[in-house]
């Protein structure tokens, strides 16, 4: 914005602030958070259940394929449970360029639970020891190996949270 010659903006930081009143380790603070991402895939779901299959958004953005809202839950998902597990090469996002994690074999496995992520590559930020909230990806990954489109239509929110479903009335 230009107000009286002077140019005004707030920027996108994806992971620490470049403004020195929001520097170094703060709390409350970053643009990927596991907590966050759980009740925006909670929600999608919940609106699944009432728009079924005939509700399509574009996902992702400017890609031109359409999903229903439990694909794009499931895609969500998917990208999260993506940032602790390796990829093509053996790395792990998590780990961001910290080599030692990324290569050495006493380290490399030991998953850390961070406070928050770097918002383009997923990089943890902040404390290592978050457990109570980042620890939520487990349920997260268990959550889509239980529960499928038709199962969560048919069954409602009790086929996500029933180990043997079939018997449910």
């Amino acid at each position: 914005m230009h107000v009286g010659g002077q140019e005004f903006m707030v920027k996108y930081t994806p992971a620490e602030s470049k403004n020195c009143m929001f520097g170094g380790n703060s709390n409350w603070r970053g643009p990927m958070w596991m907590p966050i991402n759980l009740l925006l895939i909670r929600a999608l779901q919940q609106f699944y259940l009432y728009y079924g299959d005939n509700f399509k958004v574009e996902c992702p953005t400017g890609s031109g394929k359409m999903m229903d809202l439990f694909e794009v839950s499931k895609e969500l998902n998917g990208r999260i449970v993506k940032i602790f597990t390796r990829d093509s090469y053996g790395r792990r996002p998590v780990f961001g360029g910290t080599e030692k994690f990324q290569n050495d074999p006493n380290w490399r496995d030991y998953i850390l639970f961070y406070e928050y992520f770097h918002g383009d590559n997923g990089a943890g930020l902040g404390a290592s020891h978050q457990t109570g909230w980042t620890g939520v990806v487990a349920k997260m990954i268990q959550l889509y190996g239980i529960l499928d489109p038709e199962k969560a239509l048919k069954q409602g929110t009790k086929a996500a949270f029933v180990k043997d479903p079939v018997n449910i009335t």
